[in-house]
């Protein structure tokens, strides 16, 4: 076989798993800017009805609810990764209180709260 029949059989067989790789790099290369620069994506937020499963909160879990704060017999504040959820009704029935927090669910992880005084 002569020189220019490997050339050519060498390009073909170089040029489809480049494709192929190049396009995984370029994905990798996108999605590492994205989770390396995750403030700038921050604010965008994805209902949760639009992701897998496994995702979707089920009994508050996921650390949805970190805590609480009691504020008498029927009320209350719930907090964690959703923000600050208040119910008045012995959990029956939450209202959202994240009113004045930045949009995006990476901005309104509540870690703790503390109650001043008695009443």
């Amino acid at each position: 076989m002569n020189r220019s029949k490997w050339i050519k059989r060498f390009r073909k067989f170089h040029k489809w798993p480049g494709i192929i790789i190049s396009f995984f790099a370029i994905l990798f290369a996108v999605s590492g800017i994205v989770l390396n620069h995750r403030e700038a994506v921050s604010s965008i937020d994805i209902p949760r009805n639009l992701l897998p499963s496994n995702y979707a909160y089920d009994n508050w879990n996921q650390a949805a609810v970190k805590g609480s704060v009691m504020l008498n017999d029927s009320a209350a504040f719930l907090f964690g990764d959703i923000g600050i959820w208040e119910t008045t009704d012995n959990f029956k029935s939450f209202a959202d209180f994240n009113q004045g927090f930045p949009p995006g669910t990476d901005r309104r992880k509540i870690n703790a709260a503390i109650q001043f005084g008695d009443d």
